[in-house]
């Protein structure tokens, strides 16, 4: 039984991965870019921090550091910062369709603030404005999951930032069941 959940969060966070990414490394400069996110949620007791530095290499070569820290109980930190996040999004009932994630990510400089998009298996999004999310420049916008909850998602357009720089999910009575926030970003 438990190698079947460890088996099953793992070809979740091998989707969430490809998902939630929104820049290959390639898309980055010479030098180090440092990203931090904030992950909380309902589910979460105590916010986690996820940090990545992106360093390009003179030889066409990157380095990657990615650092998670998180405070809890051993069940709480079962599955942390990214690693869990895929897996948090779907299991923690906000089943988040990552398909539809990925399909705006890949068109992100397509679209334009006020227009409405439909997504796979029926879902419409609607961009709403053009914002600054840790001094990036991100389109903002969201949609309806079936479930009636409602996500909010930040596309970077000014600079690579590897994942998105806001996921946010709200349930009944618009309580933040999960948010993914980048709040810091520094350019090489």
């Amino acid at each position: 039984m438990m190698i079947r959940r460890i088996l099953s969060a793992m070809a979740i966070l091998a989707a969430g991965g490809v998902a939630l990414a929104q820049a290959d490394l390639s898309d980055f400069p010479l030098g180090t870019t440092s990203m931090a996110w904030r992950l909380s949620g309902s589910d979460v007791s105590a916010p986690q921090t996820l940090r990545l530095e992106v360093t390009g290499l003179e030889d066409g070569r990157y380095q990657v550091l990615l650092s998670v820290e998180a405070e809890g109980t051993p069940e709480e930190l079962g599955m942390l910062g990214f690693l869990g996040s895929a897996a948090f999004i779907q299991s923690a009932g906000t089943n988040v369709d990552l398909a539809a994630l990925f399909t705006l990510i890949k068109r992100r400089e397509r679209l334009e603030v006020g227009e409405e998009y439909a997504l796979p298996g029926g879902v419409i999004f609607h961009v709403r404005e053009e914002a600054q999310v840790a001094g990036v420049t991100c389109l903002i916008g969201e949609y309806q999951t079936e479930e009636g909850r409602r996500v909010e998602l930040g596309l970077a357009l000014s600079d690579p930032v590897y994942f998105v720089p806001l996921l946010r999910v709200h349930g009944e009575g618009e309580a933040v069941e999960f948010e993914m926030l980048l709040v810091e970003y520094r350019r090489p």
